[in-house]
């Protein structure tokens, strides 16, 4: 059976296709799992934090409960805030996901609070007398509640730093093992790939290269060639419009070089008369008596003619490459003609005043007009001018 070269190549795509969908599967399921635990993460991180958070509040509420009991701070407004702040997270902590065995110490932690809370309430409205004479019963009723706090709410503190721990390291793990299945499948499917490419690659090639060998011949003038024609997919079509191309080349090579030689009689002739041309415009330019300047679109001198010698002094290299704007006595009058000519073509026969390089000043009847390329974009300034009368003036 004679495969196409379309239907070989389709069938390579489709296998390379088929690994590239089986690794992206697999990086897909991988990178979810991935992404999966990094949430669960995220979970305990807040879990962890909002503990270790109510941890502190409530060692700061003890502190503050067993001053407030000795008589050593009276604020009682504080105090108050330091309670409301346990109570709060007490109940952030519980509207998290925990386990049986957190909730109890959850609770543990709320009645141990409540008791201290309300029996620090209850030495504050007794008698002063009988405050003094009771705290220190108080003092003990307390401490055996601020144990039970402390050691429930650490107990929340551990088991939350453990499970962040635990699932942090499974993370890892997890990390660690999708990053091989992706990479080596990937290195498997680049190498079936690979392998596929080659298969292809050479039953596609093999039966061009006799025809790459005829091509190369022909591209050094030898046109002398037939390439014969063994198979019948696309190459032996390319075969045939290869050699036809040959017949055709050896055609066009005869009319190539009648054409050649005639063209290049017009050439050397057109030549001749553009030489011509140019040598007569450039000797009108240079004998001229009129100042003929042509600048760049940033002012810069390019052509300064004879006549602008003699007219203004200058020295034409000296000259070459400084601003044009220098040479006028009125500036904002030269930039409005500029701007003028930019955008109007031409600004012709308006009266304006140079200086010479001996500090003369010269009225000068000047025509400013666009130099432009062959795709219609201004590229420059040309001016022509005549004296019409020197003002002496010494700068």
């Amino acid at each position: 059976m004679n495969l196409t070269i379309r239907i070989k190549l389709m069938l390579g795509f489709l296998a390379v296709l088929s690994l590239m969908i089986l690794a992206s599967g697999l990086a897909y399921f991988s990178l979810t799992n991935i992404n999966n635990s990094v949430s669960r993460i995220l979970v305990h991180a807040h879990k962890y934090d909002m503990v270790d958070g109510l941890r502190h509040a409530i060692k700061q509420f003890l502190e503050v409960n067993d001053s407030l009991i000795k008589g050593q701070i009276k604020d009682l407004e504080y105090y108050n805030s330091l309670a409301t702040g346990v109570e709060k997270r007490i109940t952030y902590v519980g509207k998290l996901h925990l386990q049986d065995d957190e909730k109890a110490t959850l609770m543990a932690v709320n009645e141990a609070f409540v008791y201290i809370k309300e029996t620090t309430y209850r030495s504050l409205k007794s008698a002063t007398s009988h405050k003094t004479n009771g705290i220190t019963k108080l003092l003990r009723d307390v401490d055996k509640y601020k144990s039970i706090l402390l050691d429930s709410v650490e107990g929340l503190y551990d088991k939350a730093w453990r499970d962040l721990d635990d699932i942090t390291l499974m993370v890892d793990r997890n990390m660690k093992s999708g990053t091989r299945h992706i990479v080596t499948f990937a290195l498997i499917a680049i190498v079936v790939g690979i392998g596929i490419s080659i298969y292809i690659s050479r039953k596609i090639t093999t039966p061009l290269r006799t025809l790459s060998r005829a091509a190369s011949s022909v591209a050094k003038g030898d046109l002398d060639q037939k390439v014969a024609i063994t198979t019948r997919d696309e190459v032996g079509e390319l075969v045939a419009s290869f050699n036809q191309m040959l017949s055709d080349l050896r055609a066009s090579r005869r009319q190539i070089e009648e054409y050649n030689r005639k063209l290049q009689e017009m050439v050397d002739e057109r030549t001749v008369e553009l030489e011509k041309t140019k040598e007569y415009l450039e000797n009108i330019l240079e004998h001229s008596e009129d100042m003929i300047i042509t600048t760049t679109l940033f002012d810069e001198i390019v052509q300064f003619n004879r006549g602008a010698e003699q007219k203004l002094g200058y020295d034409r290299k000296s000259i070459l490459g400084a601003s044009i704007e220098h040479l006028f006595i009125n500036k904002n009058m030269y930039r409005k003609a500029r701007n003028s000519v930019i955008e109007e073509n031409e600004v012709a026969n308006f009266d304006t005043a140079l200086m010479q390089k001996n500090g003369h000043i010269v009225g000068v009847n000047l025509t400013l007009s666009a130099l432009r390329d062959n795709n219609g974009n201004t590229i420059g300034l040309i001016g022509i001018g005549r004296a019409t009368g020197q003002i002496v003036h010494e700068s």
